[in-house]
């Protein structure tokens, strides 16, 4: 389940704690039912934004590095307060582009939410924005999600964002159009 900064934050950029409680009860529910989740969560930068007003300007790179350095730590702690309330663990992974690259470390990456998905705790992921470099980003965190479900062998993935689809294109395009249905090869 993939949820962006939009779901997550008000409209003057703050969490909403109460979609985020919503949220975590829908994912308490799912495990009652014995679904995995993997939480693939946007949101850091965000937080991290309302966190510290900068008085001299950044570029973009060092903007996503420090709110997301400020905002990872609140967002993380957000998420272990809501589910410690249902004695639910969970663990944060952090993760980049070049971790798809290599072999080794995508083998250590499933690895480790495998045995936390195994031993009950929920893993939490989000791209490591302190430590990206802006030719390796993900272009945001549906690609982020869909390694990741690919990497897992997830059979559904859940994306929960204020777009009202997957688009031929860019959505603000007025070319765009909503795709309506996807088929994956192989897929009956």
């Amino acid at each position: 389940m993939k949820v962006g900064s939009n779901v997550l934050t008000t409209d003057r950029g703050k969490l909403d704690i109460t979609r985020m409680s919503s949220l975590v009860e829908q994912i308490v529910w799912l495990r009652e039912q014995n679904y995995d989740v993997v939480l693939v969560t946007s949101g850091a930068v965000a937080c991290g934004r309302k966190e510290l007003q900068v008085d001299h300007m950044l570029d973009s790179v060092e903007q996503r590095q420090l709110f997301s350095a400020m905002g990872q730590v609140k967002l993380i702690n957000l998420y272990y307060d809501l589910f410690r309330e249902y004695n639910i663990h969970i663990g944060q992974v952090l993760t980049t582009k070049e971790n798809f690259q290599s072999e080794r470390s995508y083998q250590n990456q499933r690895a480790c939410m495998e045995v936390m998905l195994e031993n009950g705790v929920l893993p939490i992921v989000n791209e490591n924005d302190t430590v990206s470099i802006e030719e390796l980003m993900f272009t945001d965190n549906d690609e982020l999600s869909g390694l990741i479900a690919k990497m897992i062998g997830a059979e559904t993935l859940v994306l929960l964002t204020g777009v009202d689809g997957l688009y031929n294109g860019n959505p603000s395009e007025p070319d765009s159009e909503v795709i309506r249905s996807i088929k994956l090869a192989g897929a009956e």
